[in-house]
């Protein structure tokens, strides 16, 4: 164990996630602090730095990661500008948290990955599904075997945004799409519950006028025999729902980007059921401290959601695009 008790954290970027990300930190938890948020413009920075308390407003990026108190950073910019954002973090030495999607393609996360691996610093997505009880809970259960062998899973998340091509989710050099802003928690959702990560790839989508996906339709295969589907929408909002298929029982997971419970159908047993329900959180105050925890115990990777499994979600992204006819963000 580290002699270190507190982690400093900062946040890069000034937009309405990280504005999030500062007024539900866990100010609280003696594991992690928020020391400093830095954006391109430091009005925007000091704004936010007044409204949650935080000590330290830089109105540079290279001027916060010159901060030697700084040891890990949530980045909170456009996805388009992660992959600058993260290397500049790890190159300056500092732990992330990057929010999802974490990079535009496999090839930008894995450069990211390595320097990492080889700089001996925790990265991270924050995609929030996977930091909330419920997921872990329902994977230990489900892999020892008391549902009997997931069969199939489908996942079905509609999100409505108005079209405004000069708004980020339909705006290609902000990496927008629907793949991006909420395909990473689909596709994340299935992968987490499979046995292994697919090897069958098969999908069909739809572009919209600035080239970025509005809609689409995938299936996954893997060894085992494991299917999953996976719905995507812009234009059409739905509930979020993951129900995971096995053998003795169907688990549902309503609102699945953050789930606080689920339900089990022992389709054996008459349909009884089970409900699950764990303590509501917004996920930014377990990401950092579950992050913190890690750092401090020396980890060099997060457990609850390591770089393999964010790397398995960005190979399905690169293979869905082409077969879409998407150009966009394959040789970035």
């Amino acid at each position: 164990m580290s002699e270190k008790k507190t982690v400093n954290w900062a946040i890069m970027g000034a937009g309405n996630i990280s504005y999030a990300f500062a007024k539900f930190f866990p100010e609280k938890n003696e594991k992690c602090h928020l020391l400093a948020i830095g954006s391109r413009s430091y009005e925007k920075a000091k704004k936010i730095a007044d409204e949650c308390g935080v000590e330290r407003a830089y109105g540079s990026y290279e001027e916060m990661l010159a901060d030697a108190d700084i040891d890990a950073v949530y980045i909170g910019t456009t996805t388009a500008a992660h992959y600058d954002c993260i290397m500049a973090c790890l190159k300056a030495g500092k732990h992330v948290l990057c929010e999802k999607t974490i990079t535009v393609n496999y090839r930008q996360l894995k450069e990211c990955v390595d320097l990492a691996r080889e700089k001996g610093l925790i990265l991270a997505e924050a995609l929030t599904s996977i930091y909330l009880p419920v997921m872990k809970f329902l994977k230990d259960r489900i892999d020892s075997g008391i549902y009997g062998k997931v069969q199939f899973i489908t996942v079905t998340c509609g999100s409505s945004k108005e079209f405004d091509p000069k708004n980020r989710f339909y705006n290609p050099e902000s990496g927008g799409g629907a793949l991006f802003d909420i395909g990473c928690y689909a596709f994340g959702f299935a992968n987490y519950f499979l046995s292994s990560k697919p090897t069958v790839v098969k999908s069909e989508g739809l572009l919209c006028s600035t080239g970025v996906d509005t809609t689409s339709a995938t299936i996954l295969r893997n060894a085992d025999d494991q299917f999953a589907t996976v719905m995507l929408a812009f234009d059409s909002k739905t509930d979020k729902i993951g129900i995971i298929a096995c053998q003795k029982a169907y688990i549902e997971v309503r609102g699945f980007i953050r789930p606080q419970g689920c339900t089990v159908t022992y389709m054996l047993e008459e349909g009884r059921k089970e409900v699950f329900e764990f303590p509501r959180s917004g996920g930014f105050d377990l990401e950092a401290i579950i992050l913190s925890e890690d750092i401090l115990a020396g980890k060099k990777e997060c457990e609850i959601c390591p770089m393999d499994f964010t790397l398995s979600i960005l190979e399905i992204m690169d293979q869905v695009r082409p077969q879409w006819g998407m150009e966009l963000y394959n040789e970035d």
